[in-house]
């Protein structure tokens, strides 16, 4: 079964109600004809490069991955994956705009681009060099993507973290552009991740990092609130439950690299519990570095990729909340709030600039 949701706070479905025709047009644009959220993530830059660093060794001619090996990967998973998406995420160095020179993008697949550099877990965010919220508007994107690793127990590395997160959320408002927003924790020096410390402490830190995050952005991008392979089957739907309350926008499950079987598992429970769908990318095609140059990858991505993404989406059209019945929002509602002025014409008032715009 599925969440019902319960009547909104006013506030927050005000958001959406009175959302900015450039947000509004972008949240359109990067879900599908329900209003759900089915997003390739590929906007990987360091794992990507490991990935294929470790490919090359694993053929017997290792080599540093040039920036055509990156692209062109890039763009083969886009041109043949992308298409069962609603949106596609992607990265300024090797993706975003080669996606769309190349005709790799499809016809109808929002694109949302990745606004941050690559950094290693618990170094402060910061935009990726010369990129910005400006540009990813003009290259005419359907929405910017922020990742800001957290650990809330530090309030001095948290309080830079939101700061930045809030200069992006403003920054985008000004451009009118959709903001989804990414928290990620990580293993402080000598954790592992499987550790029992590390894990209570992320779910403590996923939950707190949402309710931190929600009030400046439009769509929150979360981990999963538990060990799918340890925790009990309650346990995880009563930690989703909590996030789910937390979380004031609507929210997409990440992959996090997860094995796909494992992830299904994660979805399923997690769209059940509210949440608006996924966005996913090593976890559908993780295993391709590892079949033979050429033909074979190709056929991975046309059988293996092709299957786990309809699978996927079958989980999403099955069981997710579509983020209009989250707010109950109506198409009446939605039109009946546009001001006949919103643009800034005035009748009678030569030169007027009052309105939503």
């Amino acid at each position: 079964m599925t969440v019902t949701a319960s009547k909104p706070d006013a506030a927050l479905k005000n958001h959406f109600l009175h959302l900015t025709p450039g947000k509004l047009m972008g949240l359109r644009q990067i879900t599908d004809e329900s209003n759900k959220f089915k997003v390739f993530a590929l906007d990987q830059s360091n794992s990507f490069k490991k990935a294929l660093r470790a490919a090359a060794e694993k053929a017997g001619a290792p080599k540093e991955p040039t920036y055509e090996d990156i692209r062109d990967a890039k763009l083969v998973m886009v041109k043949e994956l992308a298409k069962y998406a609603s949106a596609t995420l992607l990265d300024v160095n090797f993706g975003a705009r080669q996606a769309v020179n190349s005709f790799a993008l499809p016809h109808g697949v929002g694109l949302i681009v990745r606004s941050e550099a690559s950094k290693d877990p618990g170094i402060p965010s910061e935009y990726e060099p010369g990129w910005s919220v400006e540009k990813i508007k003009k290259m005419g994107a359907s929405a910017v993507k922020l990742l800001i690793y957290m650990d809330v127990e530090d309030q001095a590395f948290t309080k830079a973290q939101l700061s930045f997160a809030e200069s992006m959320f403003k920054e985008c408002a000004k451009q009118d552009i959709l903001l989804m927003t990414e928290e990620l924790s990580f293993p402080r020096k000598g954790e592992e991740k499987s550790s029992p410390e590390y894990q209570a402490r992320k779910i403590k830190n996923i939950m707190e990092s949402t309710k931190l995050i929600g009030p400046i952005t439009d769509i929150l991008k979360l981990e999963f609130p538990g060990d799918i392979k340890n925790d009990s089957t309650q346990k995880m739907q009563d930690n989703l439950g909590k996030l789910n309350e937390a979380a004031i926008r609507p929210w997409v499950l990440l992959s996090a690299g997860e094995k796909f079987d494992l992830f299904t598992k994660q979805v399923e429970l997690a769209m059940k519990a509210g949440c608006g769908g996924y966005m996913a990318g090593r976890a559908i095609f993780n295993e391709w570095f590892e079949q033979p140059k050429g033909k074979k990858q190709d056929e991975f991505l046309l059988t293996t990729g092709v299957q786990r993404m309809k699978t996927l989406n079958q989980i999403v059209d099955g069981y997710a909340q579509p983020w209009t019945a989250r707010y109950h929002l109506t198409a009446a509602e939605m039109m009946n709030a546009v001001d006949p002025h919103w643009y800034g014409g005035k009748p009678g008032a030569k030169g007027a600039t009052e309105g939503a715009y």
